[in-house]
This record gives structure tokens, C-alpha cells and sequence, in this order.
């Protein structure tokens, strides 16, 4: 009689239990891998602005569809880094300390980069023009957003030529 009872017991809790499970919405501020809270408004203090992505750009008018974000410090410079399916790469090298405003890609401060990783080479060109606007850099909380767009050539040729437009990342390093 006690092993009925204790059965009895066992599977009126566990239907309770199954009964109070639904299918709740989920609620509240969610995070995506650029530690940003999703939706962030990065515009003006009236909420003038838009939202940024994570890491986009366009390469010759076609998506970069990035698999890997990377943002760190090394040797006093900030890198931000997006790496495609086919480990191309995009990579910005900014001063640890930037602050808000719009910058020219230069060789040696603002860093622009497209390394594209076609078999059987790999073309690493570095940005001949072009800017990059920085919109929030909080070095507490160590995040930082922007919009950039740059030229590239290799270096001492002529070809390939690529054009980075339409850039932008929101990333935590």
C-alpha cells in the first residue's frame, strides 16, 4: 500500500509539474556576442541614430558574412577583426584610447585591412583610403562602435583592387 501511495504521489507531482511548464515568451535584456545589449540605440542622447550590427560590411559590393568577431589590445592598439567561412578577413587597428569622431585611414594609426584567402593565395592589402567614424568608445565597460569604408590594394601593385563600403561593428573586447 505505502509503494502505491508514494507512486500516487510521484505522478501527481510530476503532471503538476508538466501542467505549469508553458511556453512563456522570454523577457528581458538579452546579450549578443559583441556584449552589447541587443537593440542598443548608439545614436545621439535624444535616441536620434541607429542601431549598429556586430561586424558587417560589404567587400566589391558583396556581403561579408563573418563566422568570427575578434576585439583585443595588442601593443597599445585596438583591433577589431571579422573572419569569413573562407578565413577572409577584415581588420581595423585603432588608438587604445580613440574617441568619438571620424578618422582617415592612415599606415600607421588607423589601420584598415582586407586579407582575402583565395586558394591557391592570400591577398593582404592594406586600406589606401578611407575612413572610419568612431560613435562610442566606453573604455570602462570596454566597448566600442563605429562605421568604416576604405580602398585597398596590395602593396606596390595595382590589382586586385577592393573596395570595403558599408562597414560597421558593435563589440566588446
Amino acid at each position: 500500500m505505502k509503494a502505491f501511495k508514494f507512486t500516487f504521489i510521484l505522478a501527481l507531482l510530476a503532471s503538476v509539474t508538466l501542467i505549469s511548464c508553458d511556453n512563456e515568451p522570454l523577457t528581458g535584456t538579452f546579450i549578443d556576442e559583441s556584449g552589447v545589449p541587443a537593440g542598443t540605440n548608439l545614436g545621439d542622447q535624444n535616441g536620434a541614430g541607429e542601431v549598429i550590427a556586430p561586424f558587417f560590411a560589404k567587400v566589391d559590393g558583396n556581403e561579408f558574412s563573418e563566422t568570427l568577431i575578434e576585439a583585443y589590445i595588442f601593443n597599445n592598439k585596438l583591433w577589431v577583426r571579422g573572419t569569413d567561412a573562407t578565413t577572409s578577413k577584415i581588420t581595423l587597428g585603432l588608438p587604445e584610447d580613440i574617441s568619438e569622431g571620424e578618422f582617415q585611414f592612415d599606415e600607421t594609426t588607423f589601420t584598415g585591412i582586407f586579407e582575402e584567402n583565395v586558394a591557391p593565395d592570400t591577398f593582404f592589402t592594406r586600406a589606401d583610403s578611407g575612413t572610419i567614424t568612431i560613435i562610442a568608445h566606453d573604455t570602462t565597460a570596454k566597448t566600442i562602435s563605429g562605421k568604416f569604408n576604405f580602398v585597398s590594394t596590395p602593396t606596390g601593385n595595382t590589382s586586385p583592387l577592393y573596395n570595403v563600403t558599408e562597414g560597421e561593428f558593435n563589440v566588446s573586447y
